[in-house]
């Protein structure tokens, strides 16, 4: 595979061309990653007691549901989010994952993943925090776990 920079200040935007002479499952999923990435940020409001903050991305935890609300999860407080979860899924960078049906986590924030009979207890860096990964999608939690280094 060959890599090739061109730069042109005519542009008014950023062009990525892929030639190949078949498309493939890999390159497919390497397009899919490149515009998840490329995506800018969601813009997600977070209130606490009728106080609307705007938090860096890196500092959540995690995000669950509970009472029909998304909650933000910081090491230190919880805040209300403005986005349904699966709109979440769809918009978060890829540090963010599906850990289940009701939660999705920040995996920079990760401390330890301990396996159990009980389950796959996650637990979080600088807090008491820790919740379980089901069972249903565990296995592409692993795969991104796995592949963490490179998206750090």
């Amino acid at each position: 595979m060959k890599i090739k920079v061109e730069v042109d200040e005519k542009l008014a935007d950023t062009e990525i061309v892929i030639r190949t002479p078949r498309l493939d499952e890999h390159i497919a999923q390497t397009v899919k990653e490149i515009s998840r990435q490329v995506k800018t940020a969601p813009q997600i409001d977070f209130y606490q007691a009728g106080v609307r903050y705007f938090l860096d991305l890196d500092k959540i935890l995690f995000f669950e549901t509970a009472d029909r609300k998304v909650i933000a999860h910081t090491a230190e407080s919880t805040y209300a989010a403005s986005l349904k979860l699966y709109e979440l899924e769809e918009s978060l960078p890829r540090v963010f994952v599906r850990s289940s049906k009701s939660t999705i986590v920040n995996l920079k924030q990760i401390f330890s993943v301990d396996h159990s009979l009980r389950g796959n207890l996650v637990k979080f860096r600088n807090s008491h925090k820790q919740l379980y990964v089901s069972r249903s999608y565990y296995q592409e939690f692993k795969h991104r776990l796995d592949e963490r280094s490179r998206l750090i």
